[in-house]
């Protein structure tokens, strides 16, 4: 846990860690002594022996005004350490997030993240001050106590050495089974927070199919798996209090009970053995609660674990200033072999996108076309080959330069709650008006400005949600036509647009410069057709390549996909007679 935390604040948080336990270490040892001095005081007190109770008073007072001292100390340091992780923990989650690989960003990681932003900031600020000092303490102010018991009676004080493991292994053993249940939870929890996520995006189409609330099946499937495991979470729990106050009961019965039988048989005074049992069970006391801060303990180093993940997880190998500047917008795949987790994408694929030309890739659904683009834009890395924009390869562009180079029209289409010009702005936010209501023109945005009550300066609300998705498509198209880049990559660009618009924007497409490279997914024939170069890729290879025109002449793999496509595009709905 404390390791935890010092890896997220840093080096500056080593150091206010280490002064933070040294005060809470200090906190417990004042309390052991500030107890232990209560015992010669009583045993003064019982044998008259006034000066020698006046003496031990000034102790304990001593005592405790050091143990107040260091108590508003500790907490006030653990308050600011706690502060200064916090700080640190946002700027370096903030700072990594950003530089992770493109593909890493999932619905489940969009969750993740949520969660860790929310809980890590809370199980941070709550550990030092509610945990770790309650932690120390407990187990420092028990040690305290046991070796002040030696000074007072030796046999006493073995004895407490004795329990104190004893007293341990029963919290460990509690500990384990909670921390099995609580680590459970915690993955489901994990799992409902997407899916609540899921719920509150998709309600259109949940309420077009007749689902509300926990009729849809996944998220009723998620809270009742999160019932179980809380279930289960507060059963361990249970166990685990039950069995360390148990075991912490019967030490005390034992200690108190040697105490008294040493007493009664004459080796020790029986002022000072009932005076003892009084600080055994301030020795006692700590160590029960142990159990319940161990649970705590547990739940927070897992969210501040999760934390550290986060900031430890690769980032895509990137040069502080790039290594050349790409000639122009020629995208070059090279012996490319590409798998996600265990599954192969891509073998060995040789493609080259020239400047002036559309090339498009064609196949079977999970034959390979959409990775290939999410490559090219470097959501991840090849395995083997390389990929080279301009003859330079990508891993040695800065992403800032990578990015000026790309512009990207993809399906899942996302526009920010902005207005609709600067949602077009955000391709290139040094486009004067002019320019972006040009690319709007062209993509046909400015249809959408003219019924929206405020025009360009109209809401789209939060992923675009008030607008249709052939509307967000044609946003997303003005960007891409505003930023100028040389290369563009379009994944069934204007699937999402009716045929009077999307010919609108196939034209605006054509009036791109002519030096443009452009990658293109699509299925929609005339697209194919129109294409300059035409990649078919089975099983993650390209098994032909040419023109429309060439490719149907040889007869083959793609003759045979387009034929079976113009038969599909001729079929009709017959109504009954």
């Amino acid at each position: 846990m404390i390791r935890a935390l010092i890896d997220i604040g840093g080096p500056a948080a080593r150091r206010d860690m280490r002064r933070f336990l040294a005060f809470a270490i200090a906190h417990g040892i004042s309390q052991g002594v500030a107890l232990a001095a209560m015992v010669p005081v009583l045993a003064s007190l019982f044998h008259g022996d006034m000066r020698a109770a006046g003496i031990w008073l000034l102790v304990l007072a001593a005592a405790a005004a050091i143990h107040a001292f260091l108590v508003v100390t500790s907490t006030r340091i653990g308050f600011a350490a706690s502060m200064k992780v916090i700080e640190t923990m946002h700027d370096r989650l903030g700072r990594h997030v950003v530089r992770l690989p493109l593909g890493w960003f999932e619905p489940r990681q969009t969750a993740r993240i949520s969660h860790i932003a929310v809980r890590g900031t809370m199980f941070v600020a709550q550990t030092a001050m509610d945990i770790l000092i309650p932690f120390v303490v407990n187990i420092v102010t028990p040690a305290t106590i046991t070796v002040v018991a030696y000074a007072f009676d030796w046999r006493l004080g073995a004895a407490l050495t004795v329990a104190a493991p004893l007293i341990y292994l029963a919290a460990l053993l509690a500990g384990r089974a909670t921390a099995r249940a609580e680590d459970h939870l915690h993955d489901i929890a994990i799992d409902t927070d997407n899916r609540l996520l899921e719920f509150a995006r998709n309600q259109v189409a949940l309420r077009a199919g007749g689902l509300r609330g926990t009729d849809y099946t996944p998220l009723a499937e998620a809270i009742e798996a999160q019932r179980r495991a809380g279930r289960r979470s507060l059963w361990s729990q249970v166990f685990g209090q039950v069995l360390q106050g148990f075991v912490v009961q019967a030490v005390f019965g034992a200690l108190a009970g040697l105490a008294v039988l040493w007493a009664l048989g004459g080796s020790a005074d029986p002022v000072l053995m009932v005076a003892m049992i009084g600080l055994i069970a301030q020795f006692t006391g700590p160590l029960r609660i142990l159990a319940d801060l161990g649970t705590a303990l547990h739940r927070a180093g897992t969210e501040v674990g999760e934390v550290r993940d986060i900031l430890t997880l690769p980032t895509l190998p990137e040069p502080e200033t790039s290594r050349g500047t790409p000639r122009d917008g020629t995208i070059e795949l090279d012996g490319v072999h590409f798998r996600y987790g265990e599954r192969p994408l891509l073998n060995d694929l040789d493609l080259t996108v020239r400047p002036g030309e559309m090339t498009a890739l064609v196949g079977a659904s999970g034959s390979g076309k959409t990775t290939i683009t999410r490559l090219v834009a470097r959501f991840h890395d090849v395995d083997a080959g390389e990929i080279r924009m301009g003859g330079i390869p990508l891993p040695e562009l800065t992403e800032a330069d990578r990015m000026q180079h790309l512009s990207l029209v993809f399906q899942d289409v996302y526009l920010f709650d902005d207005t609709l010009e600067a949602n077009i702005t955000l391709g290139n936010p040094d486009a004067d008006t002019a320019a972006i209501r040009r690319a709007a023109e062209l993509a046909r945005v400015d249809e959408i400005a003219a019924r929206l009550p405020e025009g360009w300066q109209s809401r789209v609300g939060e992923g675009g949600k008030l607008l249709s998705g052939g509307e967000r498509q044609r946003v997303s198209i003005a960007r891409a036509l505003v930023k100028q880049a040389p290369v563009l990559l379009l994944d069934e660009a204007t699937a999402a647009l009716d045929p009077t618009t999307a010919r609108a924007v196939q034209s605006a497409l054509d009036a791109l410069p002519k030096q443009t490279a452009m990658l293109v997914i699509a299925h929609q024939l005339d697209t194919i057709a129109r294409a300059d170069t035409i990649a078919f890729l089975e099983g993650g290879r390209i098994v032909e390549q040419g023109s429309h025109a060439e490719l149907l002449e040889r007869d083959g793999r793609y003759a045979h996909f387009w034929r079976q496509r113009e038969q599909a595009q001729g079929w009709r709905v017959a109504a009954d007679s």
